[in-house]
């Protein structure tokens, strides 16, 4: 019966010190495949730009999306070339007075990178993007105000980064006349 139990110890202590041993390796696997670069600035920033001068009701008008995509980072265009990266889209949250008539993209870069066979269509650095909208003319507040979340999947030259959204806000001024 001891030796028994010596042999069991023995090989509980094996496999404990081989657990301890191979623990720093299996971690730096997990976190090599999981892992997305710790970034201190964002990829990509939006900024509403709104119409000049007030909007009025039972009329189209444009929001404007300036998009700066930050230096050595693409996003894919509305219309990627690749089906297995996600296109970048625009979605404007319901609103019982606004229509989303269309949302316009810029052109695209054609680009030719090492992760892919073909080339890809791209934007990079400043970007604008028309979301042409038509106001309800039973609307009557002062300010419309408006929500919305830009959906993108940014690349460098060598991988792409999961899929990511920004929010973003703008309150537009109104009138009757």
């Amino acid at each position: 019966m001891k030796v028994k139990k010596q042999k069991l110890m023995t090989l509980i202590l094996i496999l404990v010190s081989f657990l301890l041993l191979s623990s720093p390796f299996l971690k730096a696997e997990s976190t090599e495949q999981n892992s997305q670069p710790e970034l201190s600035q964002p990829i990509v920033t939006v900024k509403p730009i709104p119409p000049e001068g007030p909007i009025l009701p039972g009329q189209t008008f444009d929001l404007i999306l300036e998009l700066a995509i930050a230096s050595g980072y693409h996003i894919n265009s509305d219309k990627p070339g690749d089906e297995l990266l996600v296109a970048t889209s625009v979605e404007m949250k319901e609103d019982p007075f606004v229509k989303v008539k269309e949302i316009i993209f810029p052109e695209a870069k054609k680009k030719k990178f090492p992760f892919s066979e073909k080339p890809l269509s791209i934007y990079e650095g400043q970007i604008k993007i028309k979301v042409k909208m038509s106001l309800n003319e039973s609307f009557k507040a002062k300010n419309l105000n408006l929500e919305g979340r830009l959906r993108y999947q940014a690349c460098d030259n060598q991988a792409c980064l999961r899929p990511m959204s920004v929010l973003f806000k703008v309150s537009l001024p109104v009138t009757s006349n």
